[in-house]
């Protein structure tokens, strides 16, 4: 089940900007959409390449499918949930706000909010439900499976647990 650490997530509250696009058009310059900075020194794909443990090639496809998921969540219809990976480039791109919001928002022609779960009873059926209407939408817009180390039951295994700091009085 797709979790970031605070539980379920899914792409949701997209506020639109503009009119009907293409979607064929529309994944042509999502596609063309570079997450990295022209000229940074640290660039986000070398951060989270860094902080995951990531191979530069594994960060490649793991951005590669977190634009198929920002795709999706523009013109599927529906609620999607992305997988633990892609869910984990997604976070990173959340504090590179300027590329985000403005960049990205502008090719998407809307605002994809990121909603973590509630911790409620119905999440984990919610968003396994989303999930799973997610990986059928992806298969519909792009003829394919998704890859199984992306997307796949034990994606999870390629994402490194975040810490909790616990603050002890003194």
């Amino acid at each position: 089940m797709p979790e970031s650490a605070n539980g379920p997530c899914a792409a949701g509250s997209a506020t639109s900007t503009g009119g009907k696009v293409d979607p064929k058009t529309l994944w042509e310059k999502v596609s063309r959409f570079s997450v990295d900075q022209k000229g940074a020194v640290y660039p986000l794909s070398s951060r989270l390449s860094d902080e995951q443990d990531w191979t530069p090639e594994f960060t490649g496809r793991a951005i590669e499918e977190y634009k198929r998921f920002m795709l999706l969540a523009a013109i599927a219809g529906h609620a999607v949930t992305p997988s633990h990976v892609v869910d984990e480039v997604w976070h990173m791109h959340l504090i590179y706000t300027r590329s985000y919001w403005e960049e990205l928002g502008d090719i998407l022609g809307r605002l994809i909010h990121h909603d973590p779960g509630t911790g409620g009873k119905g999440d984990q059926s919610k968003f396994q439900a989303q999930y799973n209407r997610t990986l059928d939408s992806y298969r519909k817009f792009f003829g394919a499976e998704p890859p199984e180390d992306i997307w796949g039951p034990h994606n999870h295994q390629f994402v490194l647990p975040k810490g909790r700091r616990t603050i002890s009085s003194k």
